[in-house]
């Protein structure tokens, strides 16, 4: 999964939680193994099928060849990022797979685009390593089609761009895809949710990297439109005050928990990925939020996983991202049936700061009780940091 990172190593130091959410209607290998909760959240919605404005939205860009063996002994190379209209892309919702990339700040990843005519595009990731190392870019080319087929089911087809890429630049830490020897790569779509809710809860059950809440809480996750395209807009409500160590964790108006805010400038989705930061305060006054680091998923279940890029969700279940290259068709269809949609989203989340500081646990499911994804058409993990948010420079750091 990819995660945000920042200097401190937020996900190593808060506790983050698990839960799974049904959605009736609408819409990280390194840094993996320092988040031990998950949130399944759950979304029976399918992609919009875009089309004049192609590609603008959501794409997880997957290498399927090229990459070098120090690459591949991880992961799959692979960008999630967020693509605008006018050939620009949404920098600070720009995450990274690629070991290339060396500096985790938040504007050192920039996703520009050209269209070439008729169906084929050109995407360009652009790295700036700060002096950590080479700069170097990936030069993507491809041709759109709203009905690929996933490989393992014919069946089952999404909108993606397939095509060739290589590196310019010094690339070779992690490819060795040429201009004239190009690798190739699957880059898939999704919706962007925009609308809708989904009620669960907050366990009291602990996991091993942080502390459960003291009591089951129930919650509601309400999303809204964002002001702009890449961000994540919407807020958190919990049904009532959830108690850490018998201290009540967050402000309340005449008995009733303040809604938490989704910082929506500090909050992003592309490509599988989704990180919300839902902004509130403890009783004392102190700024405190939940954050949540989510992948759009494939979850399937078996005792003898083989999948080393999996995130456990419980003691049968597994995760891997609902993307062509990162999906599990060794899980059978469970493994890939997902791919290019949001109807499951793994969310590892915790309590950063105020009095709860660093509360986690282990969720019930999540209902998605209304709302649509919002459709592009006619307008559009494993995966390691590459950039934190301003608000966790003072925290402690880790994409699916």
């Amino acid at each position: 999964m990819k995660t945000f990172a920042s200097e401190s190593g937020w996900f190593e130091a808060a506790g983050i939680m698990a839960a799974k959410i049904e959605i009736k209607c609408g819409e990280a290998a390194i840094m993996k193994l320092t988040c031990k909760f998950v949130l399944l959240l759950t979304a029976f919605v399918f992609p919009s099928i875009i089309g004049a404005q192609v590609p603008v939205g959501r794409w997880e860009i997957v290498h399927l060849t090229g990459d070098n063996s120090s690459q591949t002994a991880l992961y799959p190379g692979s960008f999630s990022t967020f693509l605008k209209a006018g050939g620009t892309g949404y920098t600070y919702g720009t995450f990274t797979n690629s070991i290339c990339v060396l500096a985790v700040e938040t504007s050192n990843i920039v996703p520009t685009w050209v269209s070439l005519g008729g169906n084929t595009y050109q995407i360009t990731i652009t790295v700036d390593n700060l002096g950590l190392g080479p700069n170097l870019s990936f030069v993507y080319t491809g041709t759109y089609n709203a009905l690929t087929s996933v490989p393992g089911d014919i069946l089952h087809q999404i909108p993606a761009i397939t095509g060739t890429y290589y590196g310019t630049g010094d690339a070779s830490a992690c490819s060795n895809a040429t201009q004239g020897l190009p690798g190739t790569f699957v880059a898939t779509f999704l919706p962007t949710l925009s609308s809708g809710s989904a009620s669960g809860s907050l366990d009291g059950m602990a996991a091993d990297s942080g502390l459960a809440f003291d009591s089951t809480v129930n919650a509601t996750i309400s999303f809204s439109t964002p002001p702009a395209g890449g961000q994540l807009a919407g807020n958190v409500e919990l049904a009532t005050n959830p108690t850490f160590n018998g201290q009540p964790c967050f402000a309340t108006t005449a008995g009733t928990v303040n809604p938490l805010t989704i910082n929506a400038s500090k909050s992003a989705q592309s490509g599988v990925s989704e990180y919300i930061l839902a902004e509130g305060y403890d009783p004392y006054g102190t700024p405190t939020s939940l954050f949540l680091n989510a992948f759009s998923a494939n979850v399937y279940t078996t005792s003898n996983n083989t999948d080393p890029n999996a995130t456990q969700v419980s003691t049968t279940e597994w995760a891997v991202a609902a993307a062509i290259g990162e999906d599990n068709l060794a899980a059978g269809i469970a493994g890939i049936a997902n791919d290019g949609t949001n109807n499951v989203i793994v969310m590892y989340y915790g309590v950063l700061g105020g009095i709860c500081n660093n509360a986690g646990g282990v969720d019930a499911p999540f209902q998605f009780v209304s709302g649509t994804p919002l459709a592009h058409g006619h307008n559009k993990h494993h995966h390691h940091g590459n950039r934190p948010m301003e608000v966790r420079d003072h925290v402690p750091r880790d994409k699916h």
